[in-house]
């Protein structure tokens, strides 16, 4: 029954606007579902609450499974309509009407016309597509037992709302938990809005006495430093939600945030409430960590037991520290480091409003860490290298670093890795990893350093300039194994010092001397000295 999913008290207002209730509510639900008729599946692409809520209960009364797209434009919506199995797409775009046999203009549904008496709701609820940046996309799916039981719990768990608001997209599961069943069970009103800067965020919140939002770390970021309505309490999910974002929004703004741990796999999964606290498995969910790797059995998840791609580290009462996801612990040389941690790390220096660290492999050879930064004012890349140095091993120190306006991410707030290589140019057609090397004589190399060399890619936007690493590891350790073949591997170096700059086309020579323990080096260009030390060699 449709009534399950809302208030007992039907006279509740359910939007921000004109007094409607969550019966009227029902009354427009009714409406969409008799135009839409008997239905597999159908898409909603409304970009309003008040299209999209009606909309979504219209879906389900149609006994339809809801299409989750994982965006709204126009080339997504296009492709919709050439799917066979898709019987309707819900929308409010007065100019997409035209477009499309498929498409329904639900702002009109909803004003009059014929009620179905339809009661019955589909075991099947929503089915989303995987974004595909890791494996093929595939689907996922809820059932409506699933949803309404997560419902059940988080009602139960989290603090009672009588205005909610997101940022969030409803047409993502994040969005459509949070932004609109929860508020419908709460009896809360839900904002419809289009509001994206912080200004028309705090104005809406203002306006309509907003006392819960629902967002992202990356839309929170933005507020951080904002001028906003104090006292809000904030729902953050669907990223990561730093420490440091997470007590700025408490000391300066005084909002009570909570965070929500969970996945499309699982559903939600724990919460907290303070960055240093442990995070507290949600009522039925079942945690455990072999090998340190989170395992969830949970009740609304669909799947039984999953084991995700996250480190924690088990406390008593069914809490845990969370360690951040396995995939994002960067090894280089044999040291480890969390991007996350590094992330945190290049956010605090004076300047960085946000930062997406990737890790490229270098044709082959030893992995390098590229930083895409974002800045409110310039920011030097020696404070950025000097604030990692003072934290992790200067492996972790960045190669590549560009500067965007800002970084590219999902509707949801997680990177947009894809965006972030093209930003950062990690295409290696065309170019070469080796530098090609003459002997001159005993201890005497010279080479010409090719143009198209990979590592001269992303190295710096407008001056580009052969990397000191790479300046060591193509350039002087070659000529030490060919030139001392006995030598079995490389302790250290010392003594490093890089005096100029080395440019794509300049011819170079690379002389060694070997004494007791050490293999000393000289790079030179044009008879002047560009790089010097001492290597540690066994």
């Amino acid at each position: 029954m449709l009534s399950s999913l809302l208030h007992a008290d039907l006279e509740r207002p359910w939007t921000d606007r004109d007094g409607e209730t969550q019966r009227d509510l029902i009354v427009q639900a009714q409406r969409i579902a008799a135009r839409i008729g008997p239905a597999s599946h159908v898409v909603l692409s409304c970009r309003h609450a008040r299209s999209y809520v009606p909309g979504l209960l219209g879906a389900w009364l149609s006994g339809a499974t809801v299409e989750l797209l994982p965006n709204v434009q126009s080339g997504t919506l296009d492709r919709v309509d050439g799917d066979a199995s898709v019987a309707a797409v819900l929308h409010d775009d007065a100019g997409r009407q035209e477009r499309s046999a498929k498409a329904l203009y639900v702002p009109a549904l909803i004003a009059a016309g014929p009620r179905s008496d339809a009661t019955a709701l589909p075991t099947n609820a929503v089915r989303m597509t995987t974004s595909g940046t890791t494996e093929r996309p595939k689907y996922v799916g809820k059932t409506m037992a699933q949803l309404t039981g997560e419902i059940d719990v988080l009602s139960t768990v989290l603090p009672v709302a009588t205005c909610v608001l997101s940022t969030v997209p409803l047409s993502h599961l994040y969005g459509l938990l949070f932004g609109v069943m929860l508020p419908l069970r709460f009896g809360a009103r839900v904002v419809s809005h289009d509001a994206l800067l912080p200004a028309d965020v705090a104005a809406a919140i203002e306006r309509d006495g907003v006392d819960l939002m629902i967002s992202t770390p990356a839309h929170l970021r933005a507020m951080a430093s904002a001028a906003m309505p104090r006292g809000l309490r904030v729902i953050s999910s669907g990223a990561r939600l730093p420490a440091e974002l997470h007590m700025a929004l408490v000391t300066r703004h005084g909002w009570h945030v909570t965070d929500v741990l969970g996945s499309t796999e699982t559903g939600g999964i724990a919460t907290r409430t303070h960055p240093e606290e442990p995070w507290t498995a949600l009522p039925g969910v079942t945690i455990s960590a072999p090998d340190d790797k989170l395992v969830v059995e949970s009740p609304w998840g669909g799947a039984g037991r999953v084991e995700l791609d996250d480190r924690v580290e088990l406390r008593g009462g069914g809490t845990f520290h969370y360690l951040g996801r396995s995939s994002e612990l960067v090894k280089i040389a044999g040291k480890r480091a969390h991007a996350h941690a590094i992330e945190a790390t290049v956010l605090a220096v004076p300047g960085v409003t946000d930062v997406a660290l990737t890790v490229v492999e270098g044709a082959g050879h030893e992995p390098r860490v590229a930083l895409l930064i974002s800045q409110s004012q310039p920011v030097a890349r020696q404070a950025i290298a000097a604030a990692i140095r003072a934290e992790f091993d200067s492996v972790f120190v960045p190669r590549i670093v560009k500067l965007v306006p800002r970084i590219p991410r999902t509707e949801r707030g997680k990177v947009d890795s894809e965006r972030v290589r093209d930003l950062l140019r990690f295409d290696t057609e065309g170019t070469t990893d080796r530098i090609p090397l003459q002997r001159i004589g005993p201890g005497e190399y010279a080479a010409s350093i090719p143009r198209d060399l990979v590592f001269f890619r992303g190295h710096f936007d407008a001056f580009t300039i052969l990397p000191g690493a790479v300046i060591v590891e193509r350039l002087v350790w070659p000529v030490v194994k060919s030139e001392l073949p006995e030598l079995k591997a490389l302790r250290g170096i010392r003594r490093l010092r890089f005096r100029r700059p080395v440019l794509p086309d300049q011819h170079v020579s690379v002389t060694i001397k070997r004494d007791a323990g050490t293999v000393t080096f000289e790079v030179s260009c044009a008879a002047t000295v560009v790089a010097t030390g001492q290597l540690l060699v066994e």
